[in-house]
Formats: structure tokens, C-alpha cells, sequence
């Protein structure tokens, strides 16, 4: 009994002590439809409610706390679906914000294979909750401080398990209608914080591409699991704004890869319940992150609820 309490209070207190770039994308690499699903133990029990919650120091010492609530229902032995509830709050010298985040509506259809072989499907949409336009002070707020891009995507993907040990993940998150009204200017203050900041008037963002693969290492013993994975981000192409003068300008250095070392540590109960605590750090980032998505410290945790 001791030493499952010390490793609950190992993963409450590591959460504290993290250095990381992040996911770098709009949100879908931390989706559970986007990840081997009870990694200790199968459950036949067809519901699931996760609840978590991320911290983020950002760009421009911004902070962001993100809560979310997701649901999971099996339909049968092979398909699912999901939906995704996410907030934000954020917090720097240009003020506060609060609010509603994304809405997440999925399903995936699971194919067992030989060998103990599995590969899902998966496939949905990411729903804004607002045109990440707050402002404060009579000034539009850069992308750090808004609780949502502001597109709506499609999203698919495909998740593969051998042995329920090894995972690869792939997915692309497409957006497909750019209804955000942020019209922020980083030249509206001679504050050289602010000038930092890209300019994202009107911002179209491109699309992201995922890779990720990790390997599990269980103690059915203790109900832990640890997994250390790579996950690959590469945005497409590079985001683009309108200038003052109503021209559509590239933002330079907002393409390319980012590259993520992590460990996802997973403590099952007798309930079949599990916490998860998920820490990365970087090895490569892109250069520039108009979207808001930059961050120099980032942990999850998480708490999963199978009924």
C-alpha cells in the first residue's frame, strides 16, 4: 500500500517540474480516440469519462491552465464514439482570459488482427466555442491569451498496437472553415513584449500532421505503466495574415517540424480507473507559432473513469 501511495504522489508532484515545447498542434494528439486505449488492462464496460487538466507557461511568460471533460461510449465490439470538451484560462502582463475552448466530436472503428494486432480508425471534427477575438483595453489579444483558434477541422487518423506494447499513431487535423475574428497588430505599443508577438489579423493556419510511436512498459503488479514515445508534429505550410494595408502575407518560420520526446505513466486501480500523467520536452520546434501554441513548460494529468 506504501509504495502505491508514493507513486501517486510521484506523479501528482512531477507534474510540477516539467520543461516542454508541447503538443505544438490545435489539440488532437491528446485525443484518447488518438491513443491505445487501456493500456494496463482491456474493460469490457462500455463507458468512459476522462477528466484532466494541463498547465502551460507560454509565450512572453503567458500561463495557461486547460481543463477538458471527454466521453467514450463503445457501440458493439468494434466502433466508438467520443466527444471533447475543452477551457481555457490564461494569464500574462497583457490581462487575463477565461472561456469555453473546442468541442471534439469522433468515432473510430477498431480492426483486430493475428498476432495480437490492432489497428483503429478513427475520424471527426474540432467545433470553435468562440472567433478568438477577445480584447482588453480596447486591444485584440494575440493568439496566446484566446481559448480557441477559432477553425473548424477534420480530423482523421489511425492508431496501430502490436502485443499491447508497441504504438504507432498517425493522424492529420485539417482546417476547413476559418471563421476567427482575432485582428491583432504588433505594432499597435512600442512595448518590445508586444512586438514579439506575430501579427495574426484575419489568420488562416494550415494544416498539421502527427507521427508518434511509443512502447509499454507494464507492472501489473503495482498497476503502473510507463511509456516513453516520439511524437512528430509537422505543420504543412506556412499561416498567414493581412496587413494593414489589406495584402495576405506569409509569416515566415511558421511551418515546419516540431518534435517531442514524452513518457505517459499510467496507475491502474482495482476499479479498472485509471490516472495518467503525460510530460514531454523538446527536441526540435518550429520557429514561429502565430497560433498561440508556443510553450516552454507543459504537463497533463489526467483521470479516466470506465462504467
Amino acid at each position: 500500500m506504501k509504495i502505491k501511495l508514493y507513486l501517486l504522489s510521484g506523479l501528482l508532484l512531477a507534474s510540477s517540474y516539467l520543461a516542454a515545447q508541447g503538443c505544438s498542434d490545435a489539440g488532437f494528439c491528446s485525443l484518447e480516440a488518438l491513443k491505445s486505449q487501456n493500456t494496463i488492462a482491456d474493460t469490457t464496460r462500455l463507458n468512459a469519462i476522462s477528466v484532466g487538466i494541463g498547465y502551460g507557461k507560454g509565450f512572453q511568460e503567458t500561463h495557461t491552465i486547460n481543463p477538458y471533460i471527454e466521453y467514450s461510449r463503445r457501440i458493439g465490439h468494434h466502433y466508438s464514439i467520443q466527444a471533447k470538451l475543452t477551457g481555457m484560462y490564461a494569464t500574462g502582463f497583457l490581462g487575463q482570459n477565461t472561456g469555453l475552448g473546442d468541442l471534439f466530436l469522433f468515432g473510430s472503428r477498431v480492426f483486430k488482427m493475428k498476432a495480437q494486432k490492432k489497428l483503429t480508425v478513427v475520424g471527426g471534427v474540432k467545433i470553435p466555442l468562440n472567433q478568438s477575438d477577445k480584447s482588453l483595453n480596447g486591444s485584440v489579444l494575440p493568439y496566446d491569451y484566446q481559448t480557441s483558434i477559432g477553425t473548424y477541422d477534420v480530423i482523421l487518423g489511425a492508431s496501430f498496437s502490436i502485443n499491447n506494447r508497441w504504438e504507432f499513431n498517425t493522424g492529420i487535423q485539417v482546417p476547413v472553415i476559418q471563421e476567427g475574428k482575432n485582428t491583432f497588430f504588433n505594432d499597435y505599443s512600442t512595448d518590445a513584449r508586444i512586438a514579439a508577438f506575430a501579427s495574426t489579423n484575419k489568420l488562416h493556419r494550415q494544416s498539421d500532421v502527427l507521427l508518434r510511436a511509443g512502447y509499454l512498459f507494464r507492472f501489473p503488479t503495482i498497476g503502473l505503466g510507463l511509456k516513453p514515445n516520439l511524437l512528430a508534429i509537422y505543420h504543412l505550410g506556412k499561416d498567414t495574415y493581412v496587413d494593414r494595408l489589406g495584402t495576405r502575407r506569409d509569416i515566415a518560420g511558421s511551418d515546419g517540424l516540431t518534435l517531442n520526446a514524452g513518457l505517459v505513466t499510467t496507475y491502474t486501480f482495482k476499479n479498472k480507473s485509471q490516472l495518467e500523467l503525460v510530460l514531454a520536452t523538446p527536441l526540435i520546434f518550429r520557429d514561429v507559432r502565430p497560433d498561440g501554441l508556443t510553450r516552454s513548460a507543459v504537463a497533463n494529468i489526467q483521470y479516466r473513469f470506465p462504467f
